[in-house]
């Protein structure tokens, strides 16, 4: 008999009332009644609304790594391996802040809780490019001084990538096909790339 994750429901739910009705106009008992359970319970996983937020900010970061990692896993080569995963990076964060598109300014509000979070994202973020281009470097493919600092700089240059990808304003709305090249082009051009053959 499959068990009930009552902890991720109420997350889920939270989301979801937080992105229609608004944080200010969401009460912990509009997610008590939506997920059918007592206030009782809501408070016996989180202490307040704003921890129930931070949840639900995270749980939305979470799904951002899991497809970051699933890709790092593919049994492709360096190269490849990171073009896909920048493009991977940003259609997700794409997907989720507009999915979450009523939160869009109230979030910016609770801008504490979205770095708080972030730095955690961020950290492993950084490790997953550091490993790919260490790996990258080790099989000759990547030419680079530092991998750790080739990998941080690409990590805040994908964070201002992101608002200008999800508004679709990169390169007159042809975003993908731009990130792509960008990716192929210019990113594995800077890493010293000499392309794989796999």
């Amino acid at each position: 008999m499959p068990t009930i994750d009552t902890r991720g429901l109420i997350i889920d739910v939270a989301r979801r009332l937080f992105s229609q009705q608004g944080i200010e106009n969401t009460t912990i008992g509009d997610v008590a009644i939506a997920s059918n359970k007592s206030r009782r319970t809501i408070y016996t996983y989180f202490k307040s609304k704003e921890e129930l937020l931070e949840a639900s900010i995270e749980s939305e970061m979470k799904k951002i790594s899991a497809a970051m990692k699933k890709v790092a896993l593919e049994k492709i080569s360096p190269d490849k391996k990171l073009v896909k995963l920048i493009f991977v990076r940003l259609r997700i964060t794409r997907s989720i802040v507009r999915r979450n598109s009523g939160l869009h300014s109230e979030y910016f509000g609770n801008m504490w809780i979205v770095e708080h979070i972030r730095r955690v994202f961020n950290v492993h973020e950084i490790a997953l490019f550091r490993s790919i281009i260490a790996d990258g470097q080790q099989q000759g493919i990547f030419n680079v001084e530092s991998p750790d600092l080739t990998a941080r700089f690409l990590h805040f240059c994908l964070n201002g990538l992101e608002i200008p990808f999800i508004k679709g304003v990169i390169n007159k709305h042809k975003d993908e096909e731009f990130v792509r090249n960008f990716s192929e082009r210019i990113i594995l051009s800077a890493l010293g790339a000499r392309p794989s053959q796999q």
